[in-house]
C-alpha cells in the first residue's frame, strides 16, 4: 500500500499550480471579513482535498496503469482500501491546514473552529464513503455522472418527503417534531453523541469498503 500511496501523492502534486491558485483564492476570501468565513474555508478546503482521489482514479484508468498494477503482487482489495486511506489522508491534511490558518488569524474562536472542523471532517468522510465505491465500480467519467445522479436523486427524495410531510401533518407539526429532536439531541451527553457517531461511521465504512472491494474484484481491467 505504501507504493500506491506514493504514486497517488506524486500524481496529485503534478497539479501544484491549481492548488496554489485555490489557496490564494481562499486567502483572498478570508480577508473579505464576511460572516462565517471560517466555515466556508474549512469546508471548502476539506471537500476539495477529499475529491483529489477522483483524479487519481481517472488517471489510473486513462493511462491503463491499473492493468499494470494488477500484474504486480498487489491484491485488488489493497488497491481499493488504498483509495480510502489516500482520500481520508488528503481531507485530514487539508482540514488541518485550513483549521490552523483560521485559528492563527482568529485566535479568539479556537474552540468553535475546532468543533466546526471536526463536524466538516466527519461529513466529508461520509461523502467519501459514497463517492469512492461509485468511482471504482463505474470508472472515472461514468462514475461522476452516476454520483451526480445519486446526489440529485437524494435531494429530490428529501424535497418530496418534506412536501409530503407538510401536506399530511402540516408545517407546524413538522417544525415541532424537528425542534423536539433538536432539544433531545442537545440534552444528550457529549459522550453518547460521540459514541453514536463513531458506531455509525464504522458501520458506513465497513459497508462502503465491502462494496468497493467487490467492485474492484469484479471489474475487468
Amino acid at each position: 500500500m505504501k507504493g500506491l500511496l506514493m504514486k497517488d501523492f506524486c500524481l496529485t502534486f503534478k497539479n501544484r499550480k491549481l492548488i496554489g491558485i485555490l489557496l490564494c483564492m481562499i486567502v483572498f476570501v478570508f480577508f473579505l471579513q464576511e460572516d462565517d468565513m471560517e466555515g466556508f474555508i474549512i469546508s471548502f478546503v476539506t471537500m476539495l482535498s477529499s475529491t483529489l482521489v477522483l483524479s487519481t482514479i481517472s488517471i489510473d484508468e486513462f493511462d491503463k496503469s491499473v492493468m499494470f498494477l494488477m500484474t504486480m503482487p498487489i491484491k485488488r482489495s489493497t488497491y481499493a482500501l488504498e483509495k480510502y486511506v489516500f482520500s481520508f489522508g488528503c481531507s485530514f491534511i487539508g482540514c488541518t491546514l485550513a483549521t490552523l490558518f483560521c485559528c492563527v488569524m482568529n485566535s479568539g474562536t479556537i474552540v468553535k473552529t475546532l468543533e466546526m472542523a471536526f463536524v466538516f471532517l466527519v461529513i466529508t468522510s461520509l461523502f467519501q464513503m459514497l463517492m469512492i465505491p461509485v468511482q471504482l465500480k463505474y470508472g472515472g467519467e461514468n462514475g461522476r455522472m452516476v454520483l451526480m445522479g445519486m446526489v440529485i436523486a437524494i435531494m429530490g427524495i428529501a424535497f418530496i418527503a418534506v412536501r409530503a410531510g407538510k401536506m399530511m401533518f402540516g408545517e407546524e407539526t413538522l417544525q415541532k417534531w424537528f425542534q423536539g429532536m433538536l432539544f433531545f439531541m442537545q440534552g444528550l451527553k457529549p459522550f453518547y453523541i460521540i459514541l453514536v457517531v463513531v458506531i455509525g461511521w464504522i458501520i458506513c465504512f465497513l459497508i462502503s469498503t465491502g462494496i468497493s472491494i467487490r467492485a474492484v474484484e469484479e471489474r475487468e481491467y
